[in-house]
């Protein structure tokens, strides 16, 4: 399930930089009280359409389509600057995720990459989210 969906700690992490980690697609589960017992995952619509149990603690959980959603198709950096768009893709045994812009010869404004996908789109989601380019919960 590891390149499925991101990791509790990780959406703690996304909870903490102010983003709505409400609308997932799935969620990890554990008994309350229980730090060894190990989290299962569900899907997130069949956990919420029951009635909560106090027994148990819930933590939404990412997929890659969830984080992608979040990405903003494109940025601007400042209005001198021409516009960066979100590219997808997969170069030298690497998933990237970047900000292009396309005129002249092109120039990049953010990149990561990773051998798994999910983990190169959550590094750039938290980098949109750490330099202001997604809106926070409640902003």
């Amino acid at each position: 399930m590891r390149n499925q969906v991101l990791s509790v700690e990780q959406m703690l992490k996304l909870q903490r930089l102010g983003i709505d980690i409400s609308s997932s697609g799935m969620c990890w589960c554990r008994p309350t009280g229980y730090k060894n017992e190990k989290w299962e995952l569900k899907i997130h619509e069949d956990v919420i359409r029951q009635e909560r149990d106090p027994r148990f603690w819930e933590i939404s959980a990412f997929t890659l389509q969830d984080i992608i959603k979040l990405l903003p198709l494109s940025i601007k950096p400042n209005p001198n600057v021409e516009t960066f768009y979100l590219n997808l893709y997969y170069y030298d045994r690497s998933w990237v995720v970047d900000y292009l812009n396309n005129e002249g010869e092109g120039s990049y404004f953010a990149i990561t990459s990773n051998d798994s996908f999910i983990e190169a789109a959550y590094e750039m989601l938290c980098w949109c989210i750490e330099n202001g380019y997604v809106e926070k919960e409640g902003k």
